[in-house]
């Protein structure tokens, strides 16, 4: 997926490195179905095919790079669901990045993102500052007079959009670099693994973090957490920065090679298909690169292979069960194939019966920055995922992105749908408290949820 140049001196250098990806597309439309911005906008500009004409044509000198051009490329959400129904197989996010670099390299990423990527990403404190910044206007925003919020951003209707909390401690500052687990594993291949939480896990989500780290601790491994790691790069790298993305992917490579450990787990599935993919085309045939990627997996995919089920088996079964959905982030089903994992582990889980909603891999409209930029177009496409929960008759829904995690939190507010949105380790952490009671406390799930991050976004 990431762009690279060719011949030096070309106009469009990126662009021209993926013509063979471009001159693939038969232009059959397949891409239209299942592609949330065409849905929502019925613009043929918005759609796979669209977008890749649009690539040829200022490749091939029939137009120019132009700000219309620009945003019809900003308006993805890079969900991938147009590659995998591809029947010709086009990379359709080579062409995709390759674009956003060239738009990058023309005409920058604006004054405050151009400065963050280059002078924030790469330091974590600075970012954090950043973030207790952003929790303050949050606040504001929060508080704000019912009859100001619709001059207010985000506020269509009068309805405020849910916001991340960021003015509480954030991970990195909870959590020791070394943490010891509970008990020894007999028989399982991963004892020692690295956690790379990425920057939404530490500032706005930092419980879950703590939770991931505990299940971890809880199935016999001892869980490392470099305070050295830095942002995984995807907002530079989906706004086409090259440079800094790259920046922040050797320091990253650096920091968990130099670590002995089995694997490095991830909680968030834009973090993990940025560290486990993006970074192997960033620096393609690197032995430390591949080194690092190798050991990348998913936190809900390595517990399953611990077999979590030996871990909460002995709790007692009996009593309320809480009816729970699972979303599939874009991220970690398309691009690192991790689905019927989650599901296991749910499955898996006492006090749990798992219900499958409709649509559980569509996209939810979120997609980092995409719902600051098109928050209108967002929230059409979380109204199908919001309805798609109500709809399943669950008492929560999980996922295992924190973009996500927000989104439908917001998607679900909006249309006046009472139900939390929990991080899969949210969960297993009430299942591993409920085997710890020995499943005596009947009430417990529902008392439980209340201190899981369904309670950390501001409404």
């Amino acid at each position: 997926m990431y762009p690279v140049r060719v011949v030096s001196g070309l106009k469009y250098e990126f662009l021209e490195a993926v013509r063979g990806e471009i001159d693939k597309c038969t232009k059959c439309a397949t891409c239209q179905a299942g592609c949330p911005t065409y849905e929502s906008s019925i613009s043929e500009t918005l759609v796979a095919r669209g977008k890749i004409r649009l690539a040829k044509g200022v490749l091939d000198g029939e137009t120019e790079l132009t700000d219309r051009i620009a945003n019809d490329f900003n308006q993805c959400l890079s969900c991938m669901n147009c590659q995998t129904s591809c029947p010709s197989g086009v990379a359709t996010m080579k062409i995709f990045s390759a674009a956003r670099a060239e738009i990058y390299e023309k005409k920058g990423a604006g004054p405050i993102a151009g400065f963050i990527f280059k002078h924030m990403l790469p330091h974590p404190g600075r970012l954090n500052i950043l973030a207790k910044l952003t929790g303050v206007s949050a606040l504001f925003y929060k508080y704000a007079p019912s009859w100001f919020a619709e001059l207010l951003p985000y506020s269509q209707g009068g309805v405020k959009r849910v916001t991340p909390d960021f003015l509480q401690r954030n991970l990195r500052s909870r959590v020791a670099e070394v943490n010891a687990p509970y008990a020894t594993p007999v028989g399982k291949p991963v004892r020692r693994v690295a956690f790379f939480s990425g920057c939404m896990t530490d500032m706005a989500f930092p419980q879950v973090g703590l939770k991931v780290i505990e299940g971890l601790r809880r199935a016999g491994v001892e869980v490392l957490f470099p305070k050295a790691q830095v942002c995984c790069g995807a907002p530079a790298y989906y706004n086409g920065d090259v440079n800094s993305t790259k920046e922040l992917a050797r320091k990253n490579i650096e920091t968990f090679n130099a670590l002995n450990v089995d694997a490095i787990v991830y909680s968030c599935a834009t973090c993990g298909s940025i560290v486990g993919e993006t970074y192997r085309q960033l620096f393609p045939g690197d032995p430390e690169v591949e080194k690092f990627c190798a050991k990348v997996v998913d936190y809900q995919k390595l517990l399953v292979e611990l077999s979590i089920e030996t871990i909460v088996g002995g709790a007692d079964g009996t009593g309320r069960k809480l009816k729970v959905t699972y979303h599939d982030p874009c991220h970690l089903k398309r691009a690192m194939g991790v689905s019927k994992e989650p599901r296991q582990l749910l499955k898996s889980l006492p006090h749990v019966e798992f219900v499958e909603m409709e649509g559980a891999d569509r996209c939810c409209g979120g997609s980092g920055t995409f719902g600051m930029k098109f928050y209108g177009m967002s929230m059409d496409i979380g109204k199908f995922k919001a309805d798609a929960i109500k709809n399943s008759g669950a008492d929560i829904v999980v996922t295992a992105c924190p973009s996500c995690q927000l989104q439908l939190a917001d998607s679900l507010h909006r249309n006046g749908y009472d139900i939390p949105v929990l991080h899969t380790a949210d969960l297993v952490d009430v299942a591993l408290s409920t085997s710890r009671d020995g499943g005596n406390n009947k009430d417990q799930p529902d008392s439980a949820i209340s201190n899981t991050s369904a309670a950390s976004a501001n409404r």
